[in-house]
């Protein structure tokens, strides 16, 4: 919403140079302090008694909303009044309307997907298919007021009474695409597949890295074998769609309810979540089971594993001593 009302007041600044407006403009600010001073001259009754006060009384008859707690009483001062309704009434409405197109014309833009994205540390999904209404609901489940820009080559904004993903059409792999969806300045991208074409994730990608070093890309591919082109490209985390479906499918044939368990732990609408804690400064050099046993006892969650770097260490050793900026994967049922 408030990159919504940045980019109208844009606009509006933008239309400042428009002749019409500016016109109307002047009228209005020489109309109000002209009128004021006149009545200041010639009423000398109780209601005009400063320049404050007759300026509150053009401004409230300009706009029509006339609360009558004062209003003149000379012949000079009626036709005054007579001047700002005539003068000022069909030039305030004459840019309320104008202020209006503006409104519904920066709307227009938004749902055609034109408006840039002015975020900052924002989330940034590329491209579109089956699981993208998903992937954003999921997030948006999360309420962590993170902001969504969504870059899909479709016709309209999928979300148009959702003033929490901003739309830009597009294709994902264009760089002004991404430029328009401030690719420099967000926390991190989700490229999913589209139509099974790896080859525009990687190139995605490489984009991607290129305008912003520092960005978290999670890349979605069908063929496994693309691993390494997306490991030059230098993306974060790789998901190859099949193979997971597969190994799931194995897994669950192996050890029924499997699926079930992975479902609840994906799924934030309800059960236990996957999580990951910063490790504190007090559990810096502690062995693993002891803090698995102290976040046991104390908050109800169980430690599966540790995040260090870029490498995960699932169900570590007893003695696994943990370390600074190490992060802490643990099952719960809400965030700690």
């Amino acid at each position: 919403m408030l990159n919504y009302l940045k980019s109208y007041l844009k606009r509006v600044k933008s239309e400042l140079n428009n002749k019409t407006l500016r016109r109307l403009l002047l009228i209005v600010l020489t109309l109000f302090p002209l009128s004021a001073g006149g009545i200041v001259l010639v009423e000398e009754g109780e209601y005009f008694r400063t320049f404050g006060d007759a300026l509150w009384w053009a401004v409230v008859t300009a706009t029509t909303v006339g609360y009558g707690d004062m209003y003149p009483q000379t012949l000079i001062g009626r036709i005054i009044a007579i001047w700002v309704m005539l003068l000022g009434i069909g030039t305030v409405g004459a840019i309320t309307a104008k202020l209006a197109d503006l409104f519904i014309e920066t709307k227009r833009r938004k749902e055609l997907g034109e408006v840039p994205a002015r975020y900052e540390d924002h989330l940034i999904i590329c491209g579109w298919n089956r699981k993208v209404k998903d992937i954003i609901q999921q997030i948006l489940n999360e309420n962590l007021e993170q902001e969504i820009v969504l870059i899909a080559n479709k016709e309209r904004d999928p979300f148009p009474d959702n003033d929490d993903v901003h739309f830009i059409k597009g294709v994902m792999e264009e760089e002004d695409i991404l430029k328009k969806a401030g690719v420099m300045k967000a926390r991190a991208a989700i490229i999913v597949n589209k139509e099974q074409n790896d080859a525009k994730t990687v190139l995605t990608v490489l984009n991607i890295e290129n305008l912003n070093p520092n960005i978290y890309t999670v890349a979605e591919i069908s063929d496994s074998r693309n691993k390494i082109h997306l490991r030059n490209a230098n993306v974060d985390e790789i998901i190859v769609d099949n193979a997971i479906s597969s190994q799931l499918l194995v897994r669950s044939a192996l050890y029924s309810g499997t699926s079930k368990v992975i479902e609840e732990l994906l799924s934030n609408e309800s059960g236990n979540q996957l999580y990951m804690l910063t490790t504190k400064k007090d559990d810096v050099g502690q062995e693993f089971l002891d803090l698995f046993i102290k976040y046991k006892k104390k908050d109800g969650l169980i430690l599966i594993g540790i995040k260090r770097e870029n490498e995960i260490i699932a169900n570590p050793d007893n003695e696994q001593k943990v370390r600074a900026n190490d992060k802490l994967v643990y099952i719960a049922g809400s965030k700690l």
